[in-house]
């Protein structure tokens, strides 16, 4: 098992379930063919079905989730999967993946995944970012005025990310609320109070 093939589907399982730590299939295929366009929706399916059988996800009631997420795994700007490498995946064994591992943990609260998983991104070069803790009462605010469930809110923020590169989550979130419609005022008093 090449180590190459390893990191590739590492960084796959990285970029896939960093937010969730679990997803349908058919929202798995959608992301990887139509939001990310990294392949067709059949290679999607076909990969998801490899990755199962060669023990990288786990499926139960039509959903999947990563045996493990190595959280160092943070794919450079621009990474893509290379087709020929995660349509043919070697064999988990967890003895051989070379860096360290974390077990996936499922949260019931999204907003606890999602200031976790930003905390993930932090680093010592950065000063900290004092919107960070700030981010359930936007999510809050957002669902509420929008009348949309919080994990929507998360997601069209998470997908903005995705399509914008470097962005925080805050201000995801706020282009997410300025799509809404909602008073940008509140927002950013939200964002960073005075």
């Amino acid at each position: 098992m090449s180590n190459e093939s390893i990191n590739e589907i590492q960084k796959l399982i990285f970029v896939s379930f960093s937010e969730q730590t679990e997803l349908s299939i058919s929202d798995l295929e959608r992301l990887w063919s139509l939001e990310l366009q990294w392949m067709m929706p059949d290679e999607a399916s076909l990969v998801i079905k490899k990755l199962i059988k060669s023990g990288w996800l786990v499926s139960e009631n039509n959903l999947v989730s990563p045996v493990y997420l190595d959280k160092q795994s943070v794919p450079s700007l621009g990474w893509q999967p290379m087709l020929r490498i995660i349509s043919s995946p070697p064999i988990f064994v967890s003895e051989s993946v070379p860096s360290p591992i974390v077990k996936v943990e499922v949260k019931s609260e999204i907003v606890v995944n999602v200031v976790q998983s930003e905390k993930i991104f932090s680093s010592e070069k950065h000063p900290p970012d004092r919107s960070e803790s700030n981010i359930p009462t936007l999510i809050r605010f957002i669902a509420k005025k929008s009348e949309i469930d919080n994990r929507e809110v998360v997601r069209r923020a998470q997908r903005k990310r995705r399509s914008l590169g470097p962005v925080t989550l805050w201000m995801s979130l706020a282009l997410v609320a300025r799509e809404q419609g909602l008073d940008m005022v509140e927002v950013s008093s939200l964002i960073e109070p005075a």
